[in-house]
């Protein structure tokens, strides 16, 4: 296996070349590792998501690793549980795929494998996330169901807080993250590049399906200053979200 890794989606800004070394070894130590278990049946080992753009934190955000391994290999997959609470404590989650699970898989998780596709950087092994064809009927498909059950959880969470101002963060906070995800999908649909970043994303999607950039960015904006908004804010600003999201969801029902 090959041991020379190479960007796929560069970070714009952010890191230094000392931390970018730093974190390049930290990632090298933990393909390594995986080597070290499963031998000649890990075909690919790569970091995906924010770790590979400029919103990476280090110490703070997760890193996702991508690991395929072939049939033989995932018969032995008992053998990562050993290094499972070390990972964890590093923020580290590996997912173990095989190849023929991902072109099984598709049709059923596309808005997965093209944010995958979005941001990863290939660290030992073959490529396998450059080549995959991703229907644009089946992510319109999984969009409008994770819009609509979003939503749901939206609503309901809003509900659920009693108007506590760190309940209202938390949820905010963790909607735009899966809302982005799937803005991503969104663009795609539309044949329009999906951006590094999660701003980036956020900023194109409003301009492309007529939305409401300003609410995207300043909720984006809680993850760095979370006291920014007041708990009248935040409540004002959780409905504002809830009615763009239902009008994203009309826009998607007629695509």
């Amino acid at each position: 296996m090959g041991t020379n890794a190479r960007w796929i989606s560069r970070r714009t800004g952010g890191l230094n070349m000392a931390e970018d070394s730093k974190i390049e070894k930290t990632w090298q130590s933990f393909a390594a590792e995986i080597h070290s278990l499963f031998g000649e049946t890990v075909k690919t080992i790569l970091v995906y998501g924010s770790a590979a753009t400029s919103d990476y934190v280090p110490g703070k955000s997760d890193v996702n690793f991508l690991v395929v391994l072939t049939d033989e290999g995932m018969e032995q997959i008992e053998r990562a549980q050993k290094h499972a609470s070390k990972w964890i404590r590093k923020n580290w989650h590996p997912l173990f795929l095989t190849r023929e699970y991902i072109g099984r898989s598709l049709d059923s998780f596309p808005v997965e494998f093209l944010n995958m596709q979005a941001a990863y950087r290939l660290i030992r092994g073959e490529d396998v996330l450059k080549n995959l064809k991703i229907e644009k009927k089946d992510l319109r498909l999984q969009c409008e169901r994770e819009l609509k059950g979003k939503l749901l959880h939206l609503r309901q969470g809003f509900i659920s807080s009693g108007g506590k101002a760190k309940h209202l963060r938390k949820l905010l906070l963790e909607s735009m993250s899966a809302f982005i995800a799937i803005f991503r999908a969104l663009l795609s649909i539309k044949d329009v590049p999906c951006p590094e970043t999660r701003d980036e994303a956020a900023v194109k999607t409003g301009e492309v399906y007529g939305l409401n950039t300003s609410l995207f960015i300043m909720l984006l904006s809680l993850r760095t200053e979370p006291k920014r908004l007041k708990k009248d804010q935040l409540e004002k600003k959780t409905m504002e979200l809830i009615r763009e999201i239902d009008r994203l969801i009309k826009i998607v029902d007629d695509l």
